[in-house]
């Protein structure tokens, strides 16, 4: 028997028979790897480990599944799906009525089953990392560019993911015609709109878990709890905006006497406890150095690499603060009114026409703000936004609001989405079971190549790249009615280090 790369007889690789043992035979790893006739094995190798890194790195992953697990986010494979296809996904009404009784004929008040379908469509999504020659003359801590690339790679798809997800059910909820699926207009501003200091309560995880059974939401499966009868729902948020959470007094008072006493204890450990049977999920969400988006769709920020508004001032251009973001990265992709293209993402649904008003709060280095509006970005040019100066909040911000654009923002400014009324704002997500569907296709991760310029003797080109590509799509599950059962969206005060907001009314 022959397998590839190995004459049939082994003469040449030193071995007698038709058989190989690999295990006895391979003296290293790289010696498995060597060779043209291993490319393919390498390929899938450097796959499957961004593929699972990705996964781990995926701050849903714990609360995604396949069909019938009862996870938030379900997962669907279907093999022999490509670019462009669509999978149709089926949902059936419960049926009630009063039956019949004794002798009474049943075949004239039988009941229908109430279909409804809806399809996400899937496509094929691809990145990758380039580098030139000069890249293999530098020093990366013993770290070859495979292993190099697979980080950034499974970083990137990991990233993008959680993004995607975040974004499509945000604005599902925002966007949603049928229901209510989005809680906002509880603080003590005028017009209910928040105030800084209407953080998150345990009132108002009760009402979005009320909401979700409400409109339909199916409680999710909360990995064998004691108490079952008790609908479990996942209430998932960046940490920003639960931070204020550990100090409402109810919250505060059942970590005290319900939970375990020393170093276990929620507020020692900095995790969360169960809210009403809500798992409460937090994300750490993480500024870097990328060029483009930070924070996420549920804490949208820009953090600024440079000096803001300067020239805008010096030339006497009036109260405008010009362009927020740059051109060479997708700076403004969370922040609301950007239209995001998701695959799959149930299209005018998924609310990329977020038209209207935005508002996004200037934090300067030395804790300065003003706050801003800006319009919907049109299409998916959202590199950067421009701002208007909103004078009348400012005139309602105490503290250190600037007082006009004359020494702009610094380099290192932190931009953050706010209401109207300067109130630094994020979201968060109430879930039950089968809230968004991931549809994948037969790629999934896959690697792919390319080169450019002159080769070396070695045959290396001057340019290379590699990166990643899949085919899926992803959709908020609809029920027969036309509603979003499954999921809430919540607007929450965003809490940002450093900051002392005094607003009036």
């Amino acid at each position: 028997m022959a397998i590839k790369g190995i004459p049939a007889n082994n003469t040449a690789a030193g071995l007698t028979g038709d058989n190989v043992d690999l295990i006895s035979n391979t003296t290293s790893y790289a010696e498995l790897l060597k060779g043209q006739a291993d490319s393919d094995l390498r390929a899938r190798l450097w796959s499957e480990l961004v593929t699972r890194d990705a996964r781990e790195k995926n701050v849903f992953s714990k609360f995604m599944g396949g069909e019938g697990s009862g996870k938030p986010i379900t997962e669907k494979r279907d093999l022999s799906a490509g670019g462009a296809d669509k999978i149709t996904f089926t949902t059936v009404a419960p049926i009630r009525g009063q039956g019949v009784r004794g002798e009474q004929i049943l075949k004239n008040s039988t009941d229908t089953l109430d279909f409804g379908t809806f399809n996400v469509e899937i496509d094929l999504v691809r990145h990758a990392v380039s580098w030139t020659q000069v890249l293999k003359l530098m020093r990366f801590t013993g770290k070859t560019i495979d292993q190099l690339s697979a980080e950034v790679m499974s970083e990137w798809m990991s990233r993008t993911e959680q993004d995607q997800i975040q974004y499509a059910l945000r604005q599902i909820c925002i966007k949603s015609e049928v229901g209510s699926n989005y809680i906002s207009g509880y603080g003590t501003h005028t017009g209910n709109e928040l105030k800084y200091v209407d953080g998150l309560s345990t009132d108002i995880i009760q009402e979005a878990k009320q909401a979700l059974i409400a409109n339909g939401g199916e409680p999710m499966n909360t990995g064998g709890d004691e108490n079952q009868e008790i609908p479990g729902y996942l209430f998932f948020a960046p940490d920003a905006c639960l931070r204020p959470l550990r100090s409402d007094p109810d919250y505060l008072e059942a970590i005290t006497q319900a939970d375990a006493r020393g170093a276990d204890n929620k507020l020692y450990s900095g995790s969360y406890a169960k809210w009403d049977n809500n798992i409460i999920a937090n994300h750490n969400v993480l500024i870097d150095t990328a060029r483009g988006r930070q924070g996420s769709p549920l804490l949208p920020t820009f953090h600024a690499f440079a000096e803001i508004g300067n020239a805008v001032a010096a030339a006497g251009l009036g109260d405008g603060l010009g362009s927020l973001g740059g051109v060479d990265g997708d700076y403004m992709a969370n922040f609301r009114g950007a239209g995001v293209k998701i695959p799959g993402g149930g299209g005018v649904d998924m609310g990329d026409d977020d038209s209207g008003t935005h508002y996004v709060l200037g934090i300067d280095t030395d804790g300065s703000y003003a706050c801003y509006s800006y319009s919907a970005i049109i299409g998916d040019q959202f590199s950067s936004i421009n701002l208007t100066r909103v004078t009348n909040t400012n005139a309602k911000l105490g503290g250190k609001v600037k007082l006009d654009n004359a020494n702009g923002f610094n380099a290192g400014s932190t931009w953050v989405q706010c209401n109207r009324y300067g109130t630094p704002i994020g979201y968060a997500l109430a879930m039950g079971k089968d809230a968004l569907y991931f549809a994948k296709g037969k790629i999934y991760g896959e690697q792919i190549f390319h080169y450019d310029d002159f080769a070396n003797s070695g045959n290396e080109a001057h340019l290379s790249a590699v990166g990643v590509q899949s085919v899926y799509g992803m959709a908020a599950r609809k029920d027969t009615m036309k509603r979003v059962p499954a999921v809430q969206l919540i607007e929450v005060v965003r809490q940002v280090p450093g900051l002392t907001l005094t607003q009036t009314s």
